[in-house]
């Protein structure tokens, strides 16, 4: 029997529809495609930290002379082939250079190119995003414990149900439309950030509104005079879940919070039944709790004393090493204060001054309750919340928004990667 044939037959049964092909992966794609950059040129860089799991698009990178590393245009695809970068989701398009720009990145990137008129370029991230790509690149990984990498070859040769390109833009378009959505939220909720930020340094940095000059009545008090902190649960890890169900919490890690603070759903993720919690109460977070990172790595502090706002209610439960704050109602103070002032840099500095420092760096519950901020008065600080409540729950509405958008996305990713929805019918 012919092996292509009986190959093909063989995703017609998985539901491919028959006008389908099976091809390889490199037939596909351009694999670490060949660019020239000139020794010491300056040039944009994405480095590993700069991909966020499970997003397409990069909002930052860096200039920085190039000695080496993968070279990318816009449109690629960039997936980290070392663990557990992958594993986490590390997987974007680029978007961020000019035309024939050409960028670098980690030498622990796989770039993945389009071939005009075979592969569309939307297609082919969301193919490389998919379980048909992923999960073979995932179990090919070699190497020693902690420095696994992908198997480029593994991945080149992998068979791949492809339709006509028509229906791949189609499909490459209805994933896009969601991502574009989840992307313009995201946009609309760093804005919103930025003008609270903003505001808060005008009020109680600088003082502005007061001519410069803290107001008599206002006072210098220790963190837990506003906010009631403790440390998270120690959880045995044999008693952790790694898939949900409707009888368990999910566990908020580090990996939850994002740097320069921010809240990210996909997060480290484990769960945690909730018949094992009747003792543990206040553990189990509320909306608009605070989050706070207290371990970090020694020669690359990025997250410590970073802080994430919790969205929802009776969804999660703390583990160790996150500290945990809720505004105590303390002179009317609220959460948006208490997030904006433990991202804000003065206290970060003060704070990570603070840490004891070893192979990791550790923030102390002690030093945490100690740290020293402004309390204006009760009149302020519900002018303050009159105008911060709202541009939160704003963020928080869209942050939820976009985690059902991207369970949308990722249900529909392996449906129409394997023509199991039929696209065809739908028009452009």
């Amino acid at each position: 029997m012919n092996w292509k044939k009986k190959s093909e037959r063989s995703w017609g049964r998985l539901g491919m529809k028959c006008n389908w092909r099976i091809k390889k992966l490199s037939e596909i794609a351009h694999i670490n495609p060949k660019e020239s950059i000139g020794k010491g040129i300056m040039a944009k860089k994405i480095p590993m930290d700069k991909l966020q799991p499970f997003c397409r698009d990069i909002t930052e990178f860096i200039w920085e002379e190039y000695k080496g590393g993968a070279k990318f245009r816009n449109d690629d695809t960039i997936m980290a082939r070392i663990t557990p970068c992958l594993e986490n989701g590390k997987i974007s398009k680029v978007s961020i250079l000019d035309d024939d720009e050409v960028g670098f990145g980690s030498t622990e990137y796989i770039v993945f190119r389009s071939i005009e008129d075979v592969s569309d370029a939307d297609f082919l991230y969301y193919l490389v995003c998919s379980p048909l790509v992923r999960n073979p690149a995932i179990k090919s990984m070699v190497g020693s414990s902690g420095r696994q990498r992908v198997q480029t070859d593994v991945v080149a040769d992998l068979d791949i149900g492809l339709p006509n390109i028509e229906e791949q833009r189609k499909i490459g378009s209805i994933l896009r439309d969601l991502d574009d959505k989840i992307a313009l939220n995201n946009a609309i909720n760093n804005n919103l950030e930025q003008q609270a930020q903003a505001l808060f340094k005008s009020w109680f940095v600088d003082f502005e509104p007061f001519n410069g000059t803290m107001p008599s009545d206002w006072e210098i008090v220790p963190l837990e005079k506003i906010a009631d902190f403790q440390n998270g649960y120690a959880f045995k890890s044999k008693e952790l879940l790694n898939e949900p169900s409707p009888d368990c919490y999910q566990v908020f890690k580090q990996g939850h919070i994002a740097r320069s603070g921010g809240f990210i759903p996909d997060g480290t993720k484990s769960w945690y039944p909730k018949s094992l919690t009747s003792k543990l109460e206040k553990f189990v977070l509320k909306k608009g709790d605070i989050l706070m990172a207290m371990t970090d790595m020694k020669d690359n502090v990025a997250i410590l004393g970073n802080t994430a706002v919790m969205p929802l209610d009776n969804e999660y439960i703390v583990n160790q090493r996150v500290g945990h704050l809720r505004a105590n109602g303390y002179k009317g103070v609220t959460y948006p204060f208490i997030y904006l002032l433990t991202n804000s840099t003065d206290f970060l500095v003060d704070l990570r001054s603070r840490a004891n420092s070893g192979v990791q760096v550790n923030l102390s519950s002690s030093e945490i309750k100690a740290s020293q901020t402004v309390l204006p008065s009760e009149e302020v600080n519900n002018a303050f919340s009159e105008i911060t409540l709202p541009m939160f729950e704003i963020i928080i509405n869209n942050q939820l928004e976009n985690q059902r958008l991207a369970q949308l996305r990722d249900t529909l990713l392996p449906k129409l990667m394997s023509g199991e929805l039929d696209v065809s019918g739908i028009e452009l």
